[in-house]
């Protein structure tokens, strides 16, 4: 099982900032993965940082807390924890903070876990329906954004799977209130993905999100650069909406891939389960790609094949009258229903960890568009996920990827591999370490280069044999090691980054 993975608002908080000043002590009955916060502390290098490196990784992900000797009903419902990694003439300088959000406010003031999440609705036994963020509120609230990390219309936001984004300053790490989307499309009762596209050559930002109600939509939509206005795209109506936690982008299309792990709306709402508990998976209905023209809104096609599962695309990009998609695969959704120790079944009995990842592959689809026929192909079958590209290549031909082995029983003898694969010849590079675990890898072009994969990737690894962490920096085309730059202390597996230049 893996490391995994909303917000009400009518009004505009530009002018709220919450509450920075607020103690970073926990109560004593509570304890943290990392409790510890750090401004602008220089790191030691070990190696040579390429002098051409400048900018901000920005990492986001949950920290687990433990109330009276209770930790998250689900890892994804970790309090949010952004970490920045600055690189200028060949030195790295490290930062990191939680995001003060209502669920920071009642972990460190309250010292509760009674706040609502994906695996976890603390107003289930009081009968209030389908999480208190559903219905509307006089107050602003901002939700625990701890999967993603963006930049929309030219603010630096946390993202969760629900609107509105947390705003942060890039330099401080501070909390700055949300981004109120200056438009009439759903700010509460809805869900959103957290992995939002941005078309360089257009100069927007794409992403999705689904109303739920009698009648369920898809709502597809745009932002242009300097507004915060979505513009929709196109609304396709769905009885019972499937999760979905990422899209495939191409140049002229959309890709919705729909999974049969689905809900009924008017069941969720009736329920008191926490809000992931209500879906179902039905592997009789198949997966379905459902394929949208971007510049009419128009579903160009609809293809289905066999179930499976996915948290995470890719890439995509038009061939002749082809689209190729490429996802990160699993046989159903046991790897998103799990608990907060994640690689034991639900029943706590330990597990072999070799074994104890549901089964992820990398496939291939291709979609006709004239034939309207689709295939596959296996590219990868290993522990894998996190897959990146060179974001310039995003909805384009590409050539390279970047994936990291998820599983998380590092021990000071375990091996946790990252990944290159070259996908036209199919050879993988490999780098690990023992007892070392890393996280999502980043690609960071070199200024002006020629090749796809001239520059170099990162992650943050979890060191379980020196109980540390450390920035890893690997040359883009050697998969070698370049530099490493330790971390002041061991930073808990987090999910999703990106680098702002």
């Amino acid at each position: 099982m893996m490391k995994f993975f909303v917000t009400i608002l009518a009004t505009s908080i530009a002018a709220i900032h919450p509450q920075q000043a607020m103690t970073s002590t926990p109560p004593k009955h509570v304890s943290l993965e990392l409790e510890q916060e750090s401004s602008e502390r220089p790191l030691q290098i070990k190696g040579m940082i390429p002098s051409w490196l400048s900018g901000t990784l920005v990492r986001n992900g949950p920290v687990t807390v433990t109330v009276d000797g209770k930790a998250n009903a689900h890892w994804f419902d970790g309090l949010a924890m952004l970490h920045a990694f600055t690189f200028e003439n060949a030195n790295v300088v490290y930062a990191n903070r939680f995001l003060r959000t209502d669920a920071y406010k009642t972990v460190f003031e309250e010292g509760s876990l009674n706040y609502s999440g994906f695996a976890s609705d603390p107003c289930r036994s009081l009968f209030q329906r389908f999480f208190t963020w559903l219905f509307s509120s006089s107050e602003p609230a901002l939700h625990n954004a701890n999967v993603n990390i963006a930049k929309i219309a030219d603010q630096y936001v946390a993202l969760t799977e629900v609107p509105l984004p947390v705003r942060f300053d890039r330099q401080t790490l501070d909390t700055l209130g949300v981004l109120n989307y200056q438009d009439e499309l759903p700010k509460d009762k809805c869900w959103e993905s957290a992995h939002p596209h941005y078309d360089n050559a257009h100069k927007e930002t794409i992403n999705y999100l689904i109303k739920y109600g009698r009648t369920s939509f898809y709502t597809l939509y745009r932002i242009q650069d300097e507004t915060s206005e979505r513009k929709i795209i196109a609304e396709i109506p769905v009885d019972r909406p499937s999760y979905m936690h990422s899209f495939a982008l191409t140049e002229n299309y959309v890709v919705f891939t729909e999974f049969p792990f689905r809900v009924n709306p008017i069941d969720m709402i009736l329920s008191k389960q926490a809000f992931i508990k209500n879906f179902k998976w039905m592997p009789d209905e198949g997966t379905r790609f459902i394929v949208v023209e971007r510049a009419t809104g128009k579903v160009a096609g609809e293809y289905t094949t066999s179930s499976f599962f996915a948290f995470h695309h890719a890439a995509a990009f038009e061939q002749k009258d082809e689209l190729i998609i490429d996802v990160v695969c699993y046989d159903d959704a046991a790897v998103i229903t799990g608990v907060a120790d994640h690689f034991k079944e639900e029943s706590g009995v330990d597990v072999d960890p070799e074994n104890a990842l549901t089964p992820s592959r990398l496939m291939r689809y291709t979609l006709s568009m004239k034939t309207n026929e689709l295939s596959s192909e296996l590219i990868l079958k290993k522990p894998i996920e996190f897959p990146r590209i060179n974001d310039a290549f995003d909805s384009k031909p590409y050539r390279y990827m970047y994936l990291t082995d998820p599983r998380d029983y590092a021990t000071a003898e375990d091996i946790r591999p990252l990944y290159k694969i070259d996908m036209q010849t199919k050879q993988v590079l490999s780098w690990a370490e023992k007892g070392c675990y890393p996280g999502e890898l980043v690609f960071v072009p070199k200024p002006d280069s020629q090749d796809e994969d001239d520059g170099v990737v990162m992650t943050i690894v979890l060191d379980h044999l020196n109980n540390g962490s450390f920035l890893l920096i690997l040359d883009g085309k050697t998969f070698q090691e370049v530099a490493r730059a330790v971390a002041p202390y061991a930073i808990p597996a987090g999910l999703h980054a990106q680098f702002f230049d």
